[in-house]
């Protein structure tokens, strides 16, 4: 299966409590226009020592049936490949398939995204500071940067998925 081609918005706040009321916004309006699945974000707190944390995500397709291995969430999965100790440090911490699933996430966003790229949206989330990061379908990227209201700053960044085998991927780090 081709690529199939998504957008990675990270967006940089001055406070969590900014970060978490446009992630609150984007949630409900996606949940109001009925197209919960079309994204998958978190929330991102990252201390003056680098440490990262994720005090809230959503993915809309773990809870409306989409992405069979995707619904634990590609926004998680390229968290985890900007910032590999989020789950170590108990972040994204989870025992079974779920953990298994979100390393095989990490793992294919780093090998499909360019290493430029990454580097950029993780730029974006500096020491000290809150953010947004959100994996969706480009149609939907213009829109959600409009929600972003609170954000001083933006980073989006195309990034590919070939969901065929990343299914495979995560399914083989389940067994």
């Amino acid at each position: 299966m081709a690529d199939k081609p998504y957008v990675a918005i990270a967006a940089q706040y001055a406070s969590e409590d900014e970060a978490v009321a446009d992630f609150d916004a984007l949630h409900a309006h996606y949940k109001e226009a009925d197209k919960h699945a079309a994204f998958d974000a978190a929330v991102v707190v990252r201390d003056m020592e680098g440490n990262v944390s994720i005090p809230k995500r959503d993915d809309g397709a773990k809870h409306h049936g989409g992405r069979k291995g995707l619904a634990i969430g590609l926004a998680g999965g390229l968290v985890v490949a900007l910032f590999p100790a989020v789950a170590l440090g108990g972040a994204l911490l989870v025992g079974g398939a779920a953990g298994a699933g979100i390393g095989a996430l990490a793992g294919h966003i780093s090998k499909k995204a360019s290493a430029d790229d990454l580097k950029a949206i993780s730029e974006t989330l500096h020491a000290g500071s809150s953010g947004i990061v959100v994996v969706a379908a480009p149609e939907e990227a213009d829109g959600i940067q409009k929600l972003l209201t609170h954000a001083t700053g933006i980073t989006r960044k195309e990034l590919a998925v070939d969901e065929e085998k990343l299914e495979n991927e995560v399914q083989d780090a389940a067994e």
